[in-house]
């Protein structure tokens, strides 16, 4: 009974949800076309701590966008939604929306909200209504533009600056159990559930606490800064490309597949258009090689710090290592396919080759019996 009279009690003094909402919307993004074409709003993505910035590189920041927000009934009343948008190179945007929590909300009231929030469909329909107006606007920023409505990735992150209750998070921990909000429950929950939704936990200073978790991150920051926020994010928008190019890949051979010469022997009077797909697929290669190496260095970690390891657990949490490995074994695929086929091609030549010396010598020998 003591545990919830102090739940009951515990409560945010400043705090926000971020809801994100991310799209594969271009083969790439000029990012220096959309600072230019959005000035006044724009900035890049750039960490504020020391010495975590110096574990962490980015190739090509981002390019943040603040954009228009909206009234949207929650807590009981009309709450203003923050909305920001961002843009990566390697042709993803985010759509962020920040909902400031009431200050003096108790836990118990915020998990209701939240777990309406997981489940609310009007959210998905305004980002991709913030996505097809962005798109619009950036222009020729945006290269090969097409929005795949099948491949959108979704977080939110609790993100609390100030509490009620004790300074220190090793206290907070022991009023309240956070691995409700992570699994969107509004009832206690069993020892085990709560020790694996909050195992992979970290914390630099004794007042702050990250919680990790697959679709969604419990932070406490109590210096507002949002670096954890955009490593997350960034996090996501690596993991929503490598899932998208491995599916472009699996229709890719699915593409070869259907075109490779049916038979055991290749047709001597086709080499000419299989020459042309051999082409095709050497082409398919250095593409997609070329892509996932930008996503792969999108991101360098160069020291095992703090913000690292947060990175490093969010990519394990998402499987970043099964889609690699999954990109790098079907490009294997394609690749023993373009080796088999150019072996087949030059063997076949060489046998054309060998036909017409057959040939030319016959019709000598002709020439020279009729002579």
């Amino acid at each position: 009974m003591r545990y919830h009279i102090v739940m009951e009690t515990l409560s945010i003094k400043k705090g926000r949800i971020i809801i994100y909402r991310l799209f594969d919307v271009a083969s790439e993004i000029n990012l220096s076309l959309v600072e230019s074409q959005t000035r006044e709003g724009a900035r890049r993505l750039r960490l504020s701590k020391y010495p975590s910035i110096k574990a962490i590189e980015f190739a090509n920041p981002p390019v943040s966008v603040e954009l228009q927000g909206f009234i949207k009934p929650l807590f009981g009343q009309d709450t203003k939604v923050n909305v920001t948008a961002r843009a990566y190179d390697f042709g993803v945007i985010s759509i962020a929306f920040d909902i400031p929590i009431p200050q003096d909300t108790a836990f118990t009231g915020l998990e209701p909200v939240t777990k309406a929030l997981d489940t609310d469909e009007s959210i998905d329909k305004k980002a991709m209504e913030y996505i097809v107006h962005l798109i619009g606007t950036l222009g020729e920023a945006v290269i090969g533009p097409g929005i795949k409505d099948e491949f959108m990735e979704d977080y939110m992150i609790f993100f609390i600056e100030k509490l009620s209750g004790p300074a220190e998070t090793s206290e907070f921990l022991k009023q309240y159990d956070p691995s409700r909000l992570l699994l969107y429950e509004t009832q206690e929950l069993s020892r085990h559930t709560r020790a694996e939704t909050l195992k992979h936990r970290f914390s630099y200073y004794p007042n702050d606490l990250v919680i990790v978790h697959l679709d969604n991150a419990f932070v406490i920051e109590p210096s507002g800064s949002s670096d954890i926020l955009d490593i997350l994010e960034f996090a996501n928008a690596q993991m929503l490309e490598l899932r998208y190019y491995n599916h472009v890949l699996d229709n890719e051979l699915s593409r070869i597949y259907s075109e490779l010469p049916k038979g055991k022997r290749m047709p001597l009077f086709k080499l000419r258009v299989y020459e042309r797909f051999v082409r095709k697929i050497a082409e398919t290669v250095t593409d997609f090689t070329e892509v996932t190496e930008k996503v792969d260095n999108a991101l360098k970690v160069t020291e095992d710090v703090y913000y690292a390891k947060i990175y490093r657990t969010a990519m394990v949490l998402f499987r970043s290592r099964e889609w690699e490995d999954s990109i790098k074994e079907k490009l294997q695929v394609v690749t023993n396919t373009y080796k088999m086929l150019y072996d087949e091609i030059s063997t076949r030549r060489g046998h054309l080759l060998e036909l017409g010396i057959i040939i030319l010598i016959i019709i000598e020998i002709v020439l020279l019996l009729v002579i």
